[in-house]
């Protein structure tokens, strides 16, 4: 097991904003400033310390600075696509970081259970999917399955733990990657262009276009992926779209959105659609506590 400290400002670094945010969904509070998190092989227990956070893992400091990406100054990041945002996006962005899980394979079957649920619903579903792989040390859950042993659940297995109609997609999208070739396959498409992974996701049962930007986004770290949701779609309408605004989202519009934001940001893409996702979850929140009763 390795210890070590994390000397980091809240602004750069929130770790409460970030994984609990819908990003990743194998980290878990602890009581006040204390977090378990799972990513890949490894586990991390995160304490807050004065100027920043104290770790345990058996992965390494370079491991969660990967994961949190800090080897980028948010400041930075900001700076650079602040002007593509509205204002209240931009505040938004404080200590609020694009994750980079380590396991495509793992966020992947994550993301397959995201579709059409909230958050803490996916957290169980994804843990409850997780159980099917190998203890970790001390205790702290599970290593995620094999694409083999994830082939291999029944449907009904999966329907007993309340999978519900996902129950037949996760071991098939299983079965659709081995097929084509498994791990190296989806090496292949993280290695690769973003239009490659976004077509030969949507090719698998049960991927559409929103859950393959996510999986390109978070899985692939393929950063001109920009997914496309509820939230999303109200913030670029109000944005930069405002002809559109009141509009049922369609397949070209979807493309729009997202093509609107590549050609501006190019590879921060991704990181702004995150702080539009943010804006308008805060937005929808205050219309909801401040409309008359």
């Amino acid at each position: 097991m390795n210890e070590f400290e994390i000397a980091i400002s809240a602004k750069e670094l929130d770790l409460d904003h970030c994984v609990m945010s819908g990003q990743v969904f194998r980290w878990s509070r602890h009581g006040e400033g204390r977090w378990l998190g799972i990513d890949g092989e490894h586990w991390y227990a995160v304490e807050k310390i004065d100027g920043g956070f104290a770790v345990q893992s058996t992965g390494t400091e370079a491991d969660f600075r990967a994961h949190f990406r800090l080897e980028e100054t948010l400041v930075d990041v900001v700076a650079e696509i602040d002007a593509s945002l509205p204002e209240s996006a931009a505040v938004a962005a404080s200590g609020f970081r694009l994750m980079r899980p380590s396991c495509p394979r793992e966020t992947l079957f994550a993301f397959l259970c995201s579709p059409n649920n909230h958050l803490l619903r996916i957290t169980s579903m994804v843990n409850a999917l997780a159980e099917f792989g190998e203890p970790m040390s001390r205790g702290h859950g599970h290593r995620f399955p094999s694409l083999e042993r994830i082939a291999g659940i029944e449907e009904s297995e999966l329907r007993a733990k309340g999978f519900g109609y996902r129950s037949p997609r996760i071991p098939g999208a299983a079965r659709a990657i081995l097929e084509r070739g498994g791990e190296s396959y989806l090496a292949e498409l993280k290695s690769g262009p973003y239009e490659t992974a976004f077509n030969e996701l949507i090719k698998i049962d049960g991927i559409g276009p929103k859950l393959s930007d996510c999986i390109c986004l978070f899985a692939f770290d393929q950063g001109l992926a920009v997914p496309v949701d509820t939230h999303m779609w109200q913030a670029a309408t109000r944005n930069f779209f405002p002809q559109w605004h009141g509009t049922a989202l369609t397949e070209l519009r979807y493309r729009a959105v997202g093509d609107y934001l590549r050609s501006r940001l190019g590879e921060r893409a991704g990181w702004a659609h995150l702080y539009l996702y943010r804006e308008n979850q805060v937005m929808a929140r205050s219309r909801k506590y401040t409309e008359p009763k």
